[in-house]
């Protein structure tokens, strides 16, 4: 069982779905949707459990700096995870990056875990999209 990481009530995974439809590449959101659905609770909390691990390790490395190889190491995690949803461009991810940060959703959600994450997050992304070839 996760802390913070579980699935969404159906209302507010409407609500996300909702959003995303009207702010990100329809096709993906789609592929999100089937992806997810075609897992059974054991892959779905299996994957809740990975996006936690990661994410509290991404917390637990601020001191490190954004641009530390341990960071970019869980950063690609990160990546990597995502993916395993839809298919995510460098592009796409940044921008992921900056929403941890400016949606209100997900800055509340991130500072729970620790107040400096949703920045730390943008900042790190950024800096792993930037050593994989994408120029800002």
């Amino acid at each position: 069982m996760t802390q913070y990481f579980s699935a969404f009530s159906e209302e507010k995974q409407a609500e996300y779905e909702k959003y995303a439809m009207e702010h990100w590449d329809k096709q993906l959101v789609r592929q999100s949707s089937r992806r997810w659905g075609g897992m059974n609770q054991a892959e779905k909390d299996a994957l809740m459990a990975e996006g936690e691990r990661i994410t509290l390790e991404l917390a637990a490395a601020i001191p490190l700096g954004s641009s530390d190889p341990a960071v970019q190491e869980l950063v690609d995690q990160w990546y990597t995870y995502i993916n395993r949803l839809y298919d995510c461009s460098l592009e796409i991810f940044q921008a992921l990056g900056v929403m941890y940060e400016q949606n209100p959703d997900f800055n509340s959600f991130y500072q729970k875990i620790h107040p400096a994450l949703p920045e730390f997050l943008k900042n790190a992304i950024r800096v792993y999209c930037n050593e994989h070839g994408m120029i800002e």
